[in-house]
């Protein structure tokens, strides 16, 4: 979901978003779309590997050539001017949606008709898999301003659907100013790590300036500013982004002898207030026929590894680089007081206790039937694996909750969000489109992490920090399936949610 900063409110889908206390939930319902699953690691040792972000680059997928597509045509789509263009399963105000549509996006109609609604909504449109209201939060002209720079906001096919940056301190305007009229100042980019609750929050964040990708957006032109669904801005500054709030951004271009960034909530930013965040490469292990339970992952460092020789156990001068993996062969010996895990690189041995271990549950949970899909979640381990029936077939790295905050239980997936916000209750503190984010337990969710990789340790404020890649590739398949041009799905009316297992 997305804000509209211009309309003076900030609408917030949030999760107990990490390390930040008394983060909101959306009012009442919330909640989208996909890189190439990983392919199969091999038999032992695997070290994260690198996976393409996206077919082009982010920078190029966003440059020259974007928008991708055009704005519909006109009587076509009903597009969402605020936050709540719900997705109903009936032509009827009252009943709990299915879905939202993003701000600024819009869906195909199924027919031009309009149809009779009741209560609150007195018209509705069909579209595929529900209805939506022709209402205050939903439009019928594809060519207002709104709609025509809302295609700008479309986000990227892949495992990023944006471009994401740490603010150092900067103001959000509605227009590029020359440098005389510039009245708000940026913060430092050279500045110390983060510290406290928010630590970590900088560790992706680079010094490298944020290059322009390509031409001011159409609507900026010629002193074009911004505008609100419903018209124009009453002036070009909305309001000042503190150093540690996080965006999401398209287009980067040059206006005035600089550089500037369009934000996916419609605010123009100096580029020079923001530190780009690098893409994580990290990812989990595809399990089958090449790698099975049990394995070990590396965790808050690299780990040495040992070789047995007659008087016991010595080390072999090697080590697995911290983050990666080995396959197990599920043979424990013991030399003096130490013990030690056969791994399957021949003659290799790992140390128990510099071993987190991933090992099959003897049966699923009572609450899945068949071959039904489950996630099992160890936050003390730092792990997730996602099970069909009682076989396992990929196991991550996590972050879950600082102390006890993940809470553990037995839950079922709510809703599922291509992209959601995340921010304190006074709205002081923001994380923009956090994507991949799926509800177990409003406020608490399963999505990517951008702005950190210290996966494995205990981060976040509550909920279950992934990789981007792992993220889209638990995403994409878990229960409900996000129906296609959707930015949210509800688990109730679509079939229910997958079963989600949190233990110590």
């Amino acid at each position: 979901m997305r804000r509209v900063v211009l309309a003076g409110a900030a609408i917030v889908v949030a999760c107990a978003a990490n390390h930040e206390p008394g983060v909101r939930s959306s009012p009442t319902s919330t909640s989208p779309a996909p890189v190439e699953a990983p392919a199969a690691a091999r038999a032992g040792v695997q070290e994260a590997v690198a996976a393409p972000v996206s077919t082009p680059s982010l920078a190029e997928y966003f440059g020259e050539g974007y928008p991708r597509a055009a704005p519909p045509a006109a009587g076509s789509a009903v597009g969402s001017i605020g936050w709540g263009t719900w997705i109903q399963p009936a032509p009827r105000s009252g009943s709990l949606p299915l879905g939202s549509i993003r701000i600024g996006g819009s869906l195909p109609l199924t027919s031009a008709e309009l149809l009779p609604g009741n209560g609150s909504c007195p018209r509705f449109v069909s579209v595929e898999g529900g209805y939506v209201c022709a209402g205050p939060r939903a439009t019928l002209d594809m060519q207002s301003r709104w709609m025509q720079a809302g295609i700008w906001t479309e986000p990227a096919p892949g495992v990023m659907p944006y471009q994401y940056a740490l603010s150092v301190g900067t103001p959000l305007l509605t227009k590029p100013l020359p440098p005389e009229k510039m009245l708000w100042r940026t913060g430092a980019r050279e500045r110390p790590k983060m510290k406290g609750w928010n630590a970590g929050h900088d560790e992706l964040a680079e010094l490298e300036p944020i290059a322009p990708n390509g031409p001011i957006p159409d609507f900026l032109r010629d002193g074009g500013q911004v505008p609100t669904p419903w018209g124009e801005p009453k002036g070009v500054f909305f309001k000042k982004f503190p150093a540690g709030n996080m965006l999401a951004y398209t287009r980067a271009f040059e206006a005035f002898g600089e550089t500037w960034v369009l934000s996916t909530d419609m605010s123009v930013v100096p580029a020079r207030g923001l530190k780009r965040f690098r893409v994580s490469e990290f990812r989990g292990v595809e399990l089958g026929s090449d790698v099975e339970l049990p394995i070990a992952w590396m965790r808050k460092q690299a780990r040495p590894k040992w070789r047995k020789t007659e008087q016991g156990f010595e080390r072999s001068g090697e080590s697995w680089p911290l983050r990666t993996h080995v396959a197990l062969t599920g043979r424990e010996e013991k030399s003096g007081k130490q013990r030690f895990l056969e791994t399957r690189e021949p003659g290799v041995y790992i140390e128990r206790s510099d071993a987190t271990l991933v090992e099959a549950r003897p049966k699923p949970p009572w609450e899945v039937k068949g071959t039904g899909k489950w996630i099992h979640v160890r936050v003390n381990r730092g792990t997730l694996t996602l099970y069909e029936g009682p076989k396992p077939v990929f196991t991550t790295l996590i972050s879950p909750g600082k102390t006890d905050a993940t809470p553990y239980g037995r839950y079922f997936v709510e809703s599922k969000h291509h992209f959601s916000s995340m921010s304190t209750e006074s709205s002081d503190f923001w994380i923009a489109d956090v994507p991949w984010t799926i509800y177990f337990k409003r406020p608490y969710a399963i999505h990517a992490s951008y702005w950190h990789e210290n996966f494995g340790e205990r981060m976040s404020g509550g909920c279950i920090n992934l990789s981007p890649i792992d993220a889209k590739r638990t995403f994409d398949w878990v229960a409900p399936d996000l129906p296609a041009g959707w930015d949210t799905v509800q688990a109730y009316g679509m079939g229910g949610g997958t079963f989600v297992l949190v233990e110590g």
